[in-house]
């Protein structure tokens, strides 16, 4: 009895130690299941990138063992037609594929997101599930067509969008602080709205893509922010890999935020993982936003979110963070009407 009792007594006092230390770190890091909002979506064809279908792999611009043989446009379609990887991102064939497909992943990770687009596009994609989508204006000044920051302020106005984003002038040579674009500036800072603006760089090879491409650094933004110390603004591609460069801007410019759109794939998971963790480090966790950058490729959205869910630094509350509370935050009058809906 008496060997009955001690071992009792050695249970119940196991049991008041809690659980070991290795479960509540499993449980400190558990992964984020809840709903998630994408601020950085595309309503692209399936050729967008080249000839459909066609793939991306993890670390899209690492290894690619170019001599300048053959002309990179050339180059870049073999790749994307053969990727050299063992497990790449493949895009379908077809344009209703790709909208199908990225409804479909929406629906499996509970996905609201923000959809740069044309007002054409969107009304397409937000027809085939208009709970799941926001109206971003897809905008290039340099580009035929686009509206000029008179039109933008009227199509805003009339509801027609409700961030402006994705910026793409970098693609045509015209950095965040032109002049040219002060106009939209002072429309989006009038009215309130929220602007994503493509920074740092692009895809691999980009200037012989767009020959006006250049890398951007974030720090091209400071005037703007100075100028406009109420304008909701968030990097796109969190401006990688200038990290230092954004750490000073989040830290002197407390309304900026960033997305993560297309890290998961442009750089090793290591690299992306350090750049990231460097952000957080510093203390702007709270300014992180997803972005998957979907463009030809569904599957863009479930290998970034896996990609934040997978990052052993991430607490569970830094996951959620950066999956949903901080857009939730940064995106709350723009998401209210959406909710009403539901």
């Amino acid at each position: 009895m008496r060997k009955i009792a001690s071992a009792l007594t050695a249970f119940l006092i196991i049991l008041s130690l809690g659980p070991p230390a290795a479960a509540q770190e499993s449980e400190q890091h558990r992964p984020y299941t809840g709903p998630v909002i994408d601020v950085h979506l595309h309503a692209f064809a399936a050729d967008a990138n080249g000839p459909a279908p066609n793939g991306i792999c993890v670390g899209a611009a690492a290894n690619l063992q170019y001599t300048g043989q053959e002309p990179w446009p050339v180059a870049m379609s073999r790749l994307s037609l053969d990727p050299p990887c063992e497990d790449p991102i493949r895009g379908p064939a077809t344009d209703a594929e790709v909208l199908a497909q990225t409804i479909a992943q929406m629906e499996r990770y509970d996905v609201t997101g923000i959809l740069s687009s044309t007002a054409e596009e969107f009304a397409t994609w937000s027809a085939a599930a208009s709970d799941r989508f926001m109206r971003g204006l897809s905008l290039n000044i340099r580009r035929d067509g686009d509206l000029s920051a008179e039109e933008a302020a009227a199509a805003y106005e009339r509801g027609e969008f409700m961030v402006m984003a994705e910026v793409t002038n970098q693609y045509s040579g015209v950095l965040a602080d032109d002049p040219a674009f002060e106009p939209y500036w002072q429309v989006a800072a009038d009215r309130g709205i929220p602007v994503g603006i493509h920074l740092g760089v692009g895809p691999p090879g980009a200037p012989m893509l767009y020959p006006d491409f250049r890398a951007q650094s974030p720090l091209r933004m400071e005037e703007v922010l100075s100028r406009h110390p109420d304008l909701r603004v968030y990097l796109m591609h969190a401006g990688f890999p200038f990290a230092d460069d954004v750490k000073a801007l989040l830290y002197l410019y407390p309304q900026l935020y960033l997305d993560t759109g297309v890290l998961q794939i442009a750089a090793p998971r290591e690299e992306y993982y350090a750049f990231l963790e460097e952000i957080v480090r510093a203390g702007f966790g709270d300014r992180i936003m997803f972005g998957s950058d979907q463009m030809n490729w569904p599957g863009l959205i479930g290998e970034g979110i896996d990609a934040i869910n997978d990052a052993p630094f991430l607490t569970y509350e830094q996951k959620k963070a950066i999956l949903y509370d901080n857009a939730a935050r940064f995106f709350a009058p723009e998401l209210e009407p959406l909710a009403a809906r539901d």
